[in-house]
């Protein structure tokens, strides 16, 4: 947002600045959920044990 102020002079909303550029044609990048069930029961184990050490 304050790049915007510092090249426009005009300050926005954070909610306002989600809306522009939607409609510019923006899209959040968030990561996605694909292979949370493509493990195995044994590899899901394993790495849960490799985060408690």
């Amino acid at each position: 947002m304050n790049m915007i102020y510092e090249r426009t002079g005009i300050r926005y909303h954070e909610v306002h600045v989600y809306r522009l550029l939607h409609k510019w044609g923006f899209t959040p990048k968030v990561p996605i959920k694909r292979f949370v069930n493509a493990a195995s029961d044994q590899e899901k184990n394993r790495f849960r044990k490799r985060l408690k050490k």
